[in-house]
């Protein structure tokens, strides 16, 4: 009989409900642990070997050497003689190598080709400098590009007998590099040697292609330097055309061809990725912008401007903002601006700049209606180039005074119209509802026995609204001083009157009520500006229109709160100049003050008016301002009468007041306590 299996192991039964369940009575096979994290490998850090330290100082000691054999033993050993040794020993160097490669003896066979090119180098410098070579029969470049020449052949030769010696791959791609235009200098002009530069890169790149890896690497640096130093060479040469009136289309064209092929190069052959992506093309587009903006000047100033205008729209209606594209654009619109900005400033062209600024205000325009980049920056800078676009025609007198500042407060007012659209519709609880609100306290208008509106935050102003805001009153500012320069007073009025146009319509948001007191500010100034500018004399000219502006505004927002607030600052400004101008004393107000009779006369009907206002509506403010207009009236007009009269019934009056008053004077105080308690209930 076969032996029973063991019974299956079964889970832990619960234990009470909400508990723990219980220990289990019998356990599985343990869980292998998991394996440890691995540890990334650290980066492999190249260091000198102390071999290869000792074949690097012994190379410099016998190149110092033989340095020193050729300047030392000039006159005791014929100058062929010194430089048979010195060839000799450099032969002998090349040969060594080439078993010590076999032999894998990498380091000895490294130092052996560099000490080879080391003393051939020196012995055919030396020799022309020991008379061998006359110095007149050929010049220093050309036997520099020859000595070049030789030495990229001669390694060239070597790497085929020694193919595993890095250095002679190396040598040869340097040594070629300087052999042409060495050979090409003072021969002929600076557009064809950088031609030929162009030309030498490109045939590097190809040849290096084929070669190891160490001579790739080799080949890639020194044809960027080559083609950095073509670029550099190109914008130095257009720009000192530029400065010394020269024609120099020749060199932009090349400088030109060389940024496009480097371009097409880094589309075939990226930069490593530690270099930030875009950067090579960036350069090379800011070089062919730079060379072709310097030489446009010469032929025409506008020029310039114009290409740097069509970049810019050629940027705005790209189909693609991004990518290698966008950036090699952005970079060349942005040099040729720059290059234009600078060209303009330092001739002192305020017009041309003018000009500039004017199509980056359009073209921002376009650039925030169709959405091309962010709007809110892209409105700050329509606005602020138009500004100061207008600033430069009026400073270099292309348009007046009068048109900039009509100019620059149409702008305000546009850009406070805009702001309209983008206001909140509706206010929240944290917004003002029906009323004035202004961070800090001063101005609140509002209803109802509540405590006052809150302020409104800068924070509840959206980024485009703030921006717009914020550029109406840089040119609402520059407006007013563009009209401050004019003869009359009139500008000033115009132009604070267009400001303050929109800005009526602005605060009629409820969340938007502190631009209705600026607005209201503005409006009383500019009817002071029109007013001086007419030449007019009377107060009430200067106090009425703002008061019912001020009544006015009031009136539309008062929503039951207290009558101090929406009518007290026009009832003020209305009625008090013209009772305290009523209540100056004349030398005969019978004869004279005919004028101040006819005032006096206004601001009593209008006092007393006020009076039943505030009686039959329950408003504090109309009654305690008609009331106290009424009595400083009645006391400058009995003052102006007392020195007519007698003097004993001066005296008999003051008399007859202080004994009723002191006979009733009980009923007088509760009377008086009474009204007291009555105006304080008022509104």
């Amino acid at each position: 009989m076969p032996p029973l299996a063991p019974p299956p192991l079964m889970p832990p039964p619960l234990g009470p409900s909400g508990g723990l369940p219980r220990y289990p009575a019998h356990f599985g096979a343990p869980r292998p642990l998991p394996p440890p994290p691995r540890q990334p490998a650290p980066p492999k850090v190249h260091r000198l070997s102390p071999q290869n330290t000792l074949l690097a100082l012994g190379v410099l000691l016998i190149l110092a050497a033989g340095a020193t054999f050729l300047a030392v033993n000039w006159r005791s050993l014929p100058v062929t003689a010194q430089a048979g040794i010195i060839a000799t020993l450099a032969a002998l160097a090349f040969t060594a190598s080439i078993p010590a490669s076999r032999r894998t003896l990498t380091g000895t066979a490294e130092a052996l080709a560099l000490l080879g090119t080391g003393l051939l180098t020196v012995d055919l410098y030396g020799a022309r400098a020991l008379g061998l070579i006359s110095p007149t029969a050929i010049n220093t470049p050309t036997y520099s590009a020859i000595i070049a020449a030789t030495i990229a052949v001669l390694t060239l030769l070597m790497t085929r007998a020694a193919p595993k010696v890095v250095t002679y791959g190396v040598i040869t791609v340097i040594a070629g590099q300087l052999a042409l235009p060495l050979l090409l200098l003072h021969r002929t002009t600076l557009p064809i040697i950088l031609a030929a530069l162009l030309a030498q890169v490109l045939l590097t790149l190809f040849l290096s292609a084929k070669g190891t890896p160490a001579i790739r690497r080799t080949g890639s640096i020194t044809a960027a330097t080559v083609l950095v130093c073509i670029l550099l060479t190109g914008t130095a040469n257009t720009l000192w055309g530029l400065l010394t009136e020269s024609t120099t289309y020749q060199t932009a064209a090349v400088t030109c061809l060389a940024a496009a092929t480097g371009i097409a190069i880094l589309h075939k052959r990226p930069l490593p990725t530690t270099i930030p992506s875009g950067i090579g093309e960036a350069v090379c587009a800011a070089a062919a912008a730079f060379a072709i903006a310097t030489t446009l000047p010469q032929y025409a100033d506008w020029l310039t401007t114009a290409f740097a205008t069509a970049l810019a729209i050629t940027g705005l209606l790209a189909p693609r903002r991004t990518g290698k594209f966008a950036v090699v654009l952005h970079t060349a619109t942005i040099t040729a601006a720059a290059v234009d900005i600078v060209y303009c400033m330092a001739r002192e062209d305020l017009r041309q700049l003018g000009y500039l600024a004017a199509i980056a205000a359009v073209l921002a325009v376009y650039a925030a209606l169709r959405r091309v980049f962010d709007p809110v920056p892209t409105t700050a800078v329509a606005s602020l180039s138009a500004q100061l676009a207008i600033v430069l025609f009026a400073s270099d007198g292309y348009i007046n005074a009068w048109p900039a500042a009509i100019a620059l407060a149409a702008l305000a007012t546009t850009g406070i119209a805009i702001a309209c659209a983008y206001a909140p519709p509706r206010a929240d609880l944290n917004a003002v509802v029906g009323g004035v609100g202004i961070s800090g306290g001063g101005v609140g208008v509002g209803g109802g026995g509540a405590p006052g509106p809150a302020p409104v935050r800068l924070g509840s102003y959206r980024p485009l609204e703030l921006v717009l805001l914020i550029t109406a009153a840089c040119a609402a500012v520059l407006a007013e001083v563009a009209a401050a320069t004019t003869a009359t007073f009139t500008a000033t009025g115009v132009v604070l009157t267009l400001t303050a146009a929109p800005l009526v319509a602005y605060g009629m948001n409820p969340r938007r009520r502190p631009a209705l007191p600026i607005a209201a500010l503005l409006f009383t100034g500019a009817n002071t500006a029109f007013m001086l500018a007419a030449n007019a004399h009377k107060l009430e000219w200067y106090t009425l229109p703002p008061a019912i502006l001020l009544l006015t505004l009031g009136i539309l927002a008062w929503r039951n709160r207290s009558s101090w607030i929406s009518l007290g600052p026009g009832l003020l400004v209305g009625l008090a100049p013209s009772t305290f101008a009523a209540s100056t004393l004349t030398a005969d107000p019978l004869t004279t003050g005919t004028a101040d009779w006819l005032r006096a006369t206004l601001v009593v009907a209008a006092a007393v008016a006020l009076i039943l206002l505030g009686v039959r509506r329950s408003l504090q403010a109309p009654f305690l301002i008609g009331a106290a207009a009424t009595a400083k009236i009645a006391i400058a007009q009995l003052l102006d009468l007392t020195p007519l009269l007698p003097r004993w019934i001066t005296l008999a009056t003051a008399g007859l007041i202080l004994l009723t008053t002191g006979a009733t004077y009980e009923r007088r105080l509760t009377q008086t306590k009474q009204a007291t308690r009555w105006i304080s209930n008022l509104r």
